[in-house]
């Protein structure tokens, strides 16, 4: 089967990739499946919110031969999956970091972005950014950042994503995979289809974010 190119983003003067550009805004949690995968839940959420959170993964090269294969298996489901081919994907400047939008069905934000990146340590992330008033949730611009971060915190004991935030402050939704048991397929197609859904908690916290 031939596999649709992604388009390749440019990268920022330090070498680390860019986020895509927003543009304009446009306004247009299901339990997971058996698989052969560990879900890797955020083990330390007050830490991560509270001081800053994981670090945006710096870019990699090259990469193992499970990198290269589990980035290609991602590529060939997001280009192939329905419901993947409802989000814009792109590569980036990282080969081992894929990155996509979606714009169509949200009523909270107008766009997440979405960040897949297979590690190094034989890991798959996902990031979702919700999008508000045209940039990313950023702690820092909420009216009150502590009592956000409660409501994060208390989404987490129920919420199929977990909430974090990363060194910059933005707020993301995120799920973890690794590669124990091999490719986890038919789990990511479940958490592809529940990405949309990350919507309904994103309006629990728009009081946050508005005068």
């Amino acid at each position: 089967m031939q596999v649709p190119a992604l388009k390749v983003l440019g990268q920022r003067k330090s070498g680390v990739q860019r986020r895509p550009d927003p543009g304009p805004p446009r306004f247009p949690r299901s339990p997971i499946a058996a698989a052969p995968v560990r879900a890797v839940l955020c083990a330390a959420l007050g830490i991560v919110l509270t001081l800053g959170g994981v670090p945006r993964l710096a870019a990699q090269s090259d990469g193992d031969s499970t990198q290269v294969a589990t980035r290609d298996k991602l590529r060939t489901l997001f280009a192939t999956y329905p419901p993947a081919k409802e989000f814009r994907w792109y590569r980036t400047g990282d080969p081992f970091v894929i990155e996509g939008f979606l714009d169509k069905g949200l009523i909270h934000t107008p766009r997440f972005e979405i960040f897949v990146t297979v590690t190094t340590h034989k890991t798959i992330w996902f990031r979702v950014y919700p999008m508000f008033g045209g940039d990313y949730i950023n702690l820092d611009s909420l009216t009150d950042a502590k009592a956000a971060m409660q409501k994060l915190l208390r989404q987490n004991y129920s919420n199929f994503f977990f909430w974090g935030a990363d060194n910059d402050l933005d707020v993301y939704a995120g799920f973890e995979f690794t590669l124990e048991s091999g490719f986890p397929e038919e789990a990511i197609k479940v958490v592809i289809r529940s990405i949309p859904l990350i919507d309904q908690s994103v309006g629990e916290i728009i009081p946050f974010m508005e005068e």
